[in-house]
């Protein structure tokens, strides 16, 4: 029944710099300090901090999310698909990918939140969302549209009806200049330079192997922020299955051209700033309920007895945790089913010292209840309710 203070209230802020400044203390790593500018750049100090695998933060500030609008239309399954195939280009646990919905394109704030906005959508872009993307774009934001109607500059969208739904040979321009063919199925679009004089901020990276030689992925930049955007109107982001073929050989076609259109798609998500090293993504530990006070340890536990189940488990809609006093070894852990011990005298781990949080925590309630794991999947669904 206390009253909900301000994220703006002094008392708060110092619970909560105390209380990561303890964290920080009791890790093992130096976390870079990053400045509260979303701009600021980071200082060179810190440097070999990210070169040993900080990367979850790019030079201009932004969080490392990655959003994929898909128009108007919810696209669950459209979503899944393109969510996939960037998946397996990208380091998994290096960037997080939403969906960017239509009615969070005007209101919420992904423009200082996001390093990649993917346009997936063939309806036309209204002019709100245009200057929407425009704006990410003047902040330093990439934009990667798969058969968008989203442009800028000196380019525009020509139809050319006679290529759609039809597997054509393409020709990609590589970053080391050389040049590799490929069959995938285009959208019926290409690209056309309207105005000539401004052809230093658009560069042509694939064209048709056809006798106009139409150009079908552009590169483009804007403001001098480090805003590009990188536009294909060949889709890169279907798998084989997921396409709309007319005929078995252009099935065969594109499947022969399977490994070089990942190649393709690495290439476009380096050359816009994102890292495409495959780590191999390490076993979910379980979590540990750690205290530096034993009496707040105590009551918690009691809390606790009368809020699980009598296997010890507490479902949400997102995880289930299962409370044990010790590590089952028999227990698989999973993404929605993780194991919490209840016993500290187990607890050891080479990346926190609960000795030392305790000795800098300086609060008198916050903080003094820890869940720790040294792998989870994301902590936004661990603490859902």
């Amino acid at each position: 029944h206390h009253h909900l203070h301000l994220s703006s209230c002094h008392e708060c802020l110092q619970l909560e710099n105390s209380t990561i400044e303890s964290v920080r203390f009791a890790s093992a790593e130096n976390i870079p300090e990053l400045s509260d500018d979303v701009n600021s750049r980071l200082e060179e100090k810190d440097d070999d901090c990210l070169a040993r695998g900080i990367k979850r933060v790019n030079l201009a500030g932004k969080p490392p999310n990655i959003l994929i609008y898909l128009g108007s239309e919810t696209a669950k399954v459209e979503f899944e698909q393109v969510k996939s195939i960037l998946q397996e280009c990208i380091g998994a646990d290096s960037y997080t990918v939403y969906q960017l919905h239509e009615e969070q394109v005007l209101k919420a704030p992904w423009i200082d939140n996001s390093l990649l906005l993917v346009i997936a959508t063939e309806e036309p872009i209204s002019e709100e969302n245009h200057k929407q993307f425009m704006k990410f774009l003047s902040k330093g934001g990439k934009i990667l549209g798969f058969s968008s109607h989203f442009t800028f500059g000196g380019i525009q969208i020509k139809r050319k009806s006679k290529l759609k739904k039809a597997v054509h040979e393409l020709v990609v321009s590589k970053m080391d200049s050389t040049e590799i063919k490929l069959n995938l199925l285009v959208s019926g679009c290409i690209f056309e330079e309207v105005m000539k004089e401004d052809t230093s901020k658009v560069k042509t990276l694939s064209w048709l192997n056809n006798a106009d030689k139409d150009t079908v992925i552009v590169h483009l930049t804007y403001g001098d922020s480090g805003g590009e955007a990188i536009l294909s109107q060949a889709h890169l982001e279907l798998d084989i299955n997921s396409m709309d073929v007319q005929t078995e050989e252009d099935f065969n076609l594109l499947k022969i051209s399977n490994t070089k259109r990942y190649e393709v798609l690495k290439e476009i998500l380096i050359s816009l700033g994102l890292s495409c090293e495959l780590s191999e993504i390490p076993m979910l530990t379980p979590i540990y309920l750690l205290s530096s006070d034993e009496e707040i340890h105590l009551a918690f536990l009691k809390w606790l007895e009368g809020n699980v189940d009598a296997e010890g488990l507490r479902t949400s809609s997102k995880v289930s945790l299962k409370f044990v006093s010790s590590c089952e070894s028999k227990m698989e852990i999973t993404p929605s089913l993780m194991q919490v011990i209840t016993e500290m005298g187990s607890f050891s781990s080479e990346h926190f010292s609960l000795k030392t949080y305790q000795q800098n925590l300086q609060t008198k309630k916050l903080g003094k209840i820890l869940l720790f794991t040294e792998v989870t999947t994301t902590t936004m669904n661990l603490l859902d309710g």
